[in-house]
């Protein structure tokens, strides 16, 4: 009944308007009929291409990650190699030089030991090293063997001085050995 009123009192009150205050709120009336369903087709249709472009975001992103596994594996191989490589300490320098100079047979080597220096997570042993007179050959090999060895030794420095007409070079060598801090397993990635 109460709705019956409301409708009738309504109904009444449009009948008492002009033409032209009926045709503005047939306009009215129809305006707002129209935003009731395009308003929420076209959040809809919004939300929708939102949710595409997202997911064409994250096919890009997985695009990449497949693409730049290849990459990640071989930094992943690397950081193992890398452990693998600082596992084991370094022998004491001194006689891990003259072990190789004897193998190729390199003489005369004169060895300062540098100070211990800390980095961090790891250590630095130094030396150098003083050859009067070598051969070039032997000296290469032996400077190969040193730098390709399975221990963390790096040569940091090579000074040769003579050639042409002497029958061997004057060398002097920077050799690092370089050591962890801790345990093996701390740079598990």
């Amino acid at each position: 009944m109460a709705f019956r009123d409301a409708f009738d009192n309504v109904r009444s009150w449009v009948d008492s308007l002009s033409d032209r205050e009926r045709n503005l709120l047939g306009l009215m009336a129809a305006v707002f009929c129209v935003l009731l369903v395009v308003v929420p087709i076209y959040v809809a249709i919004s939300a929708i291409s939102d949710i595409e472009s997202e997911n064409e975001d994250i096919a890009r992103v997985l695009q990449d990650i497949r693409r730049s596994e290849p990459r990640l594996l071989q930094q992943k191989a690397d950081r193992r190699a890398v452990q693998r490589l600082y596992s084991r300490k370094a022998p004491s320098l001194g006689g891990f030089l003259e072990e190789r100079a004897q193998q190729y047979g390199v003489t005369g080597l004169s060895i300062t030991d540098q100070p211990k220096l800390d980095m961090g997570a790891y250590s630095r042993r130094s030396v150098r090293v003083s050859l009067p007179v070598v051969e070039i050959r032997p000296l290469i090999e032996m400077l190969a063997d040193i730098e390709n060895s399975s221990y963390p030794i790096a040569i940091e420095q090579i000074q040769m001085t003579g050639g042409r007409m002497r029958t061997g070079y004057t060398v002097k060598l920077a050799v690092n050995a370089y050591d962890r801090e801790g345990s093996a397993a701390t740079e598990e990635e």
